[in-house]
């Protein structure tokens, strides 16, 4: 009796986990897969799980961070972290670097996903399991594509990407 006494109070003692559902304003991109939201009284870095989206430098950046901005910024954001019921729980660590992993929504749209048919950020079925594949083509930003063009990553075959260059190509 006094074991489970013991144990009782240690247990009760142990402060509570930090929230791992999040809903906030989203307030900054960083790029078509990271962003900062304000939850509460304070600012959380969000890396949306399952998808990938050029990094900042890689052609296709503005695009991708431009279609995220304008699909998120000022609006009311829903962010399940990795672990709580996510395309990615079990194949996805809860946070990267400084940032919390995490699958997302406005209302009930998912944001990874309208990314993805948007064609700025492709599926990454190492983390989701291919729930974002919208396409069995590749996802890759050929050379033809540029922002001038407008037009984003394109959905290339694996037989053209062999013959073009191709300056960004999704992770598997």
């Amino acid at each position: 009796m006094k074991l489970y006494a013991a144990v009782l109070v240690a247990t009760l003692s142990v402060p509570a986990a930090a929230s791992a559902d999040y809903l906030g304003k989203a307030i900054a991109v960083a790029d078509g897969d990271t962003f900062t939201m304000e939850a509460e009284t304070r600012r959380i870095r969000v890396r949306i799980c399952g998808i990938d989206a050029p990094e900042r430098g890689q052609p296709g950046y503005g695009l991708a961070a431009g279609a995220l901005a304008s699909l998120i910024e000022g609006k009311q954001i829903h962010c399940l972290q990795v672990g709580e019921g996510t395309v990615c729980d079990g194949k996805s660590k809860p946070t990267s670097r400084d940032r919390i992993v995490a699958q997302c929504f406005i209302a009930d749209l998912d944001i990874a996903l309208e990314m993805a048919r948007s064609g700025t950020a492709c599926d990454w079925p190492k983390f989701s399991g291919g729930h974002y594949k919208v396409s069995d083509k590749t996802c890759s930003l050929s050379v033809m594509d540029t922002a001038s063009e407008g037009r984003g990553i394109s959905m290339l075959n694996s037989s053209t990407v062999s013959s073009v260059q191709v300056p960004f190509s999704c992770r598997l």
